[in-house]
């Protein structure tokens, strides 16, 4: 008789947890891969309503963006959850889940070239990390890692998409304008430098360079040399012509 989805990832939680602690007869990372590729798991999002619209009982144009945690080495991983047992509260309030088939987080974190792998049930005392390729022999560690809900950098990361291309924003100033910018745009309507985006306090800002025809954010319109802050998804419009977006993990 075939399991059920519940029977299958409390069995793999067990394995995770027998995987941990080393016993004599040793549960692989192999067997706990195997038995996952049959589950259904639990993907943490953020949700954008921004260009979403209601269709009778549909929304369409809702944006799903996975969380991602970072270990204490830096690498960049995908959460991933056997269960709501397994989620903390505090982190529950913060997203939305939904339930995937563990193919489907696989297929993500191979096709995202910022990730490094996924993490099992990260913020509990057994998680199991699986990564997309070797790396460096690690130094010896407890079997208990601790994962950072929400890492504070003093400049966090942050990208500019343009025109299907991504701009990371390595160091401020970061300049878009029509000639001699960290982006340029050679356009008339574009002001040679048309807008600054700085960083300050951990917190990324920008404002219009005083342009000749203006610049707007999620459709508001910034006045001159006045800093707004920017946030992760934030629409960018200069002239009422060149749209770019902004990400900032």
């Amino acid at each position: 008789m075939a399991k059920n989805n519940m029977e299958i990832v409390y069995q793999i939680e067990d394995m995770i947890k027998k995987y941990n602690k080393k016993p004599e007869k040793k549960i692989r990372k192999k067997d706990i891969v195997d038995m996952l590729q049959k589950a259904d798991i639990i993907l943490a999002m953020r949700t954008g309503f921004d260009e979403a619209e209601i269709f009778g009982e549909i929304i369409e144009g809702v944006s799903l963006k996975p969380d991602i945690v970072k270990d204490g080495g830096r690498a960049r991983l995908l959460p991933v959850f056997t269960s709501y047992e397994q989620i903390p509260r505090d982190y529950m309030d913060s997203f939305s889940f939904i339930k995937v088939p563990a193919s489907y987080a696989y297929t993500f974190m191979n096709d995202c070239d910022d990730l490094n792998g996924m993490v099992l049930n990260p913020f509990t005392e057994y998680n199991l990390e699986l990564r997309k390729k070797r790396t460096a022999p690690k130094s010896q560690v407890s079997a208990t890692k601790h994962y950072k809900k929400d890492v504070a950098d003093t400049e966090p990361e942050a990208m500019i998409i343009y025109n299907n291309k991504k701009y990371p924003i390595k160091k401020t100033p970061f300049t878009i304008g029509r000639e001699n910018a960290s982006i340029d745009i050679p356009e008339t309507y574009i002001s040679k430098i048309h807008v600054v985006i700085s960083c300050k306090d951990g917190k990324y800002r920008i404002a219009d360079y005083d342009s000749t025809n203006g610049t707007r954010i999620n459709g508001t319109q910034l006045r001159p040399k006045v800093y707004y802050e920017l946030r992760d998804g934030y629409r960018i419009e200069l002239a009422e012509k060149e749209e770019m977006v902004v990400y900032i993990n």
